[in-house]
């Protein structure tokens, strides 16, 4: 079991504690089924798993009254809440052994919910969980291909999907060594468990002491996804850059990054140039600099030298 090890979290913490393995397995059928129903009806929830109806009745009104699932109004069937699916997800990174303590919730993103946890090997992690639904995704993903599971799936199933794609997208670049952006410690459903980086976000600085150095990392970033991970994030902004500083230097780092789309993608290269463009824009308007953006376009389009 995930030890509680904050105040902020006690009701994930509590529930996950209370919960034993009968109750994992049946929340693991609702996950199953997320692609195929919102409420699950009774009858395919007892045909899989191995429970007499006196006992599935009993732990699916524990899940309810857990707030893990609710029931319809008027059928009996069941579907998984956000909580559930919390649940869910940390049962899978404690048995892959990425996971091994959960803590304080330390900040909220435009889509997604942030906790500090420790990893197997004792670092500090940080652990987010996807909650889609936010009209900032919403607006993304009228314009993004991410296949008709995520168009007509629910908000859960939603943020199954974009987790799956932020560890997909990170295993890839920390495959091929892109810096600056964060180390992947694994991930499960909608959860992703990445180094915890000790920095503020972009959008909240108003001075920086080397703002062209910190503007330099990031398109070096930037380019080096693009010609090395095949990848373009396709949402840069200041809001999911973090400066970190080590070592008395000012170090960003990229985050989210569900809503990439790999080279070959017919707006590719249109998406590079806007996240090019926009954090130039930022830069200059934000830090007083007066950077060409088509000289830095033409700079991340030249391949680097292997």
């Amino acid at each position: 079991m995930i030890p509680y090890l904050g105040v902020i979290l006690v009701k994930l913490g509590i529930v996950y504690r209370s919960l034993v393995e009968q109750d994992f397995k049946l929340l693991e059928v609702f996950v199953k089924f997320l692609g195929r129903y919102e409420y699950v009806p009774i009858e395919v929830v007892s045909s899989r798993i191995s429970l007499s109806p006196k006992e599935l009745d009993a732990r699916l009104r524990k899940l309810v009254k857990l707030k893990i699932l609710e029931r319809h109004p008027t059928m009996n069937a069941y579907r998984l809440r956000f909580l559930g699916l919390d649940c869910a997800a940390l049962h899978r990174l404690v048995r892959r052994d990425v996971l091994k303590a959960i803590g304080d919730r330390v900040g909220t993103g435009k889509e997604s919910e942030i906790y500090q946890g420790i990893a197997s090997d004792g670092s500090v992690v940080a652990v987010k969980f996807y909650r889609i639904g936010r009209q900032s995704f919403r607006r993304v993903t009228v314009t993004r291909d991410y296949g008709v599971s995520f168009e007509r799936g629910t908000w859960i199933l939603r943020s199954v999907i974009a987790g799956e794609r932020e560890v997909s997208a990170l295993a890839a670049l920390n495959k091929v060594g892109v810096p600056h952006v964060p180390k992947l410690y694994g991930g499960a459903l909608h959860a992703v468990v990445i180094e915890f980086i000790d920095g503020v976000e972009l959008y909240v600085l108003r001075e920086l002491t080397d703002p062209k150095g910190v503007l330099r990392k990031l398109i070096e970033t930037v380019r080096l996804a693009y010609w090395r991970a095949r990848i373009v994030h396709g949402d840069l902004s200041e809001f999911n850059v973090i400066v970190s500083v080590r070592n008395n230097e000012e170090v960003p780092y990229i985050i989210d990054w569900p809503q990439y789309v790999e080279s070959e993608h017919p707006e590719a290269l249109k998406l590079l140039e806007r996240d090019v463009r926009y954090v130039v824009r930022f830069f200059n308007k934000r830090f007083r600099l007066s950077i060409n953006f088509k000289d830095v376009l033409e700079y991340v389009l030249r391949k680097p030298e292997e």
